[in-house]
């Protein structure tokens, strides 16, 4: 993914908050307003246009989509071979994020419209490891399914949030650790980001709406990391991840453009381990003053 600018990135973002609105107009229709949301169940309401079909499917896919033209049929098929860590009886959460973003494709009206003309289907492989559009945009609409803003957003802004709170909401969502903290920021109210980092370099970057605001914009998907923070990579890599903390520049994490205010402002970094995906996770927090000072003083 290459260095965008900043109409590039309202672009996408609104591409992805309309997949989350889909998303929540579909849970609307059901009526569906408890965690956690099952992904089965909304499969199941569309029958018999659509009918979901689990297998272990080992590396071929996580989740495809395919449209039958002679049966007039949508086959949602999902890898279950993830269920093996499951609780027995239950599905993973990696499985269930996997149902969550091909019903994104069923749901989202051009991505439907496509696979109906063209007949073609595409896998889809793991969660945010995309940069194509119809996959962020699948990706966020699962994440809107799964993690309803109704449901998640009170809780995200009680106050400052932390790991062992992304951690208790995945529990009770019934989600991934990753997807969580993405869906957390991204529901903030306050300036902070989620940056994922794999085999060294940069491989998501979400930022909350205040971060936007600020002038804080993400970096491109495979960018070099700070040295402190790469220091902490090879500690997880080790398997000696024990200082959970650091600090930097934003200017360090973020795309500032001209904004030196911006660039100076103080990043607190919070690093969680989640060795399933070989991922280091990092969350980000900006002091609000720092990059909205009070224009009185």
């Amino acid at each position: 993914m290459g260095k965008k600018t900043r109409l590039e990135w309202a672009e996408i973002r609104n591409r992805q908050k309309n997949a989350i609105e889909r998303a929540a107009e579909v849970l609307g229709a059901l009526r569906m307003t408890a965690a956690p949301i099952d992904p089965l169940a909304v499969a199941a309401s569309e029958k018999p246009l659509l009918v979901a079909v689990g297998a272990d499917f080992r590396d071929r896919f996580d989740g495809q989509l395919e449209y039958h033209r002679a049966n007039n049929r949508f086959l949602l098929f999902y890898n279950t071979k993830y269920d093996a860590y499951a609780p027995a009886g239950a599905h993973h959460a990696r499985t269930r994020f996997s149902v969550a973003h091909e019903l994104g494709h069923y749901f989202i009206e051009p991505h439907r419209a496509f696979l109906r003309r063209t007949g073609k289907f595409h896998p889809s492989r793991g969660e945010f490891l995309s940069d194509r559009a119809i996959e962020t945009e699948a990706d966020a609409f699962a994440a809107g399914l799964l993690m309803p803003a109704s449901l998640l957003a009170p809780r995200v802004n009680e106050g400052e949030m932390s790991f062992a709170d992304i951690e208790r909401w995945a529990q009770e969502f019934e989600t991934s650790m990753t997807s969580m903290a993405r869906r957390a920021v991204e529901l903030s109210h306050f300036p902070c980001a989620l940056i994922g980092v794999r085999e060294g370099r940069v491989a998501f970057s979400f930022h909350s709406q205040a971060m936007i605001d600020g002038g804080c914009y993400p970096r491109p998907r495979g960018s070099d990391l700070p040295p402190d923070a790469r220091s902490k990579w090879q500690a997880f890599v080790d398997g000696n991840l024990s200082d959970g903390k650091g600090q930097a520049f934003a200017g360090a994490w973020c795309q500032t453009y001209d904004s030196d205010r911006a660039a100076e402002a103080p990043v607190y970094e919070y690093y969680r381990g989640v060795p399933s995906t070989q991922t280091l996770l990092i969350l980000l927090s900006v002091p609000e003053e720092e990059l909205f000072p009070d224009e009185d003083d």
